[in-house]
């Protein structure tokens, strides 16, 4: 860990490394049930399978296996949106299992050709089961979805699913936009025409690093890579001139207002470290990432729990874009949290650092 990183800890935590943190909160993430999936399961199997991979611990990725296995051998239904799909795929690769190869195929022409679509822009609605969120397109999705398409699509050798993530990916980021200021909105209601929660911290958080996990499949001369990779900078420099001196970001990363969020550091410091991996992202990010870093180890205690993450945030569902909802949600240990401290500490480990 270099200076920059250790001069805000005390020194029994100056001292841990990125694999003692990714080991010590993949113990306690396997400690969650993932046998029906909800928002934020998606990064923390990622960040149990990265743990599998660089740790050498085998039990994570057969903790994994067992929730795809039973998942795998029932009929889809709308949650099934969140499922993990990169993890699927990783999970396949992993093991040589076909069933599940067949299953991420399943899943990809369930997402591609059964959901409902907005009529007027042809947005995707994934949960038309729920009647607040009937007509809602969501900024999660673009983790949760371009990454695990560009995947099929490098697996099976087949275009149309590198096409699929970037329609996924152009057509959130449409939605999602306004001139309100360069960050993306939490969701838009199609029904109402309503944009709400505007610069929702986690939520570019996880445009962000959905970004960034689908440059890194996409290959290089993909005719519409350039366009993305665009997308993905100007993204990641604005929201870099939001980072607070403490190396964590806001709620709402445009409000004042707003508390300072633990899973804020975690979202963009992986994206962060894995842009500057990948050769996308220059020194400034690695700085940024340093900070974050450092407001992340802090907020992890001895048993591997993530604190002070903001609690399950639905997109509002008054007439106008509430916006106190953000600012006063409470904060907790969750899957989503866990998993982004997982995917950080993991980027920290394949780029060298400790």
């Amino acid at each position: 860990m270099n200076d920059l990183a250790l001069t805000t800890q005390a020194p029994e935590r100056a001292s841990i490394t990125a694999r003692e943190i990714l080991a010590l909160v993949a113990r306690r993430t396997a400690a969650y049930d993932f046998t029906v999936w909800f928002w934020g399961d998606a990064i923390a199997i990622d960040g149990l399978l990265e743990a599998s991979d660089l740790l050498g611990e085998r039990q994570y990725l057969d903790f994994c296996l067992g929730f795809f296995q039973r998942w795998s051998r029932r009929a889809l239904d709308w949650a099934d949106h969140l499922t993990p799909g990169g993890a699927l795929l990783r999970l396949h690769q992993a093991t040589g299992d076909r069933s599940l190869l067949e299953a991420a195929e399943r899943l990809a022409d369930w997402l591609l050709t059964t959901a409902p679509r907005a009529p007027a822009t042809g947005f995707p609605l994934y949960r038309p089961d729920l009647p607040p969120y009937r007509y809602t397109v969501w900024v999660d999705t673009i983790y949760h979805e371009p990454p695990f398409l560009t995947a099929l699509a490098a697996i099976r050798g087949d275009v149309r699913y590198h096409e699929a993530a970037l329609e996924v990916w152009n057509s959130h980021v449409q939605a999602l936009s306004s001139d309100r200021g360069p960050f993306l909105a939490h969701a838009f209601d199609t029904g109402a025409g309503l944009l709400r929660g505007y610069g929702w911290g986690r939520g570019n958080g996880w445009a962000l690093l959905g970004m960034v996990d689908t440059l890194g499949i996409l290959s290089e001369d993909h005719p519409r890579r350039p366009r993305a990779l665009e997308g993905f900078l100007q993204l990641s420099a604005s929201i870099l001139r939001a980072q607070d001196k403490s190396g964590f970001w806001r709620t709402l990363l445009h409000d004042r207002e707003s508390y300072l969020e633990s899973s804020t550091a975690a979202f963009f410091g992986a994206a962060f470290t894995k842009g500057v991996r990948l050769g996308l992202l220059g020194k400034e990010y690695a700085a940024a990432s340093e900070r974050a870093w450092t407001a992340v180890v802090d907020r992890i205690d001895t048993q591997g729990n993530f604190y002070g993450v903001s609690a399950c945030t639905y997109a509002a569902v008054a007439p106008g874009d509430d916006i106190s909802m953000y600012r006063t949600l409470p904060t907790e240990v969750n899957v989503w949290g866990q998993g982004s401290a997982l995917r950080f500490a993991a980027e920290r480990v394949r780029l060298g650092l400790v």
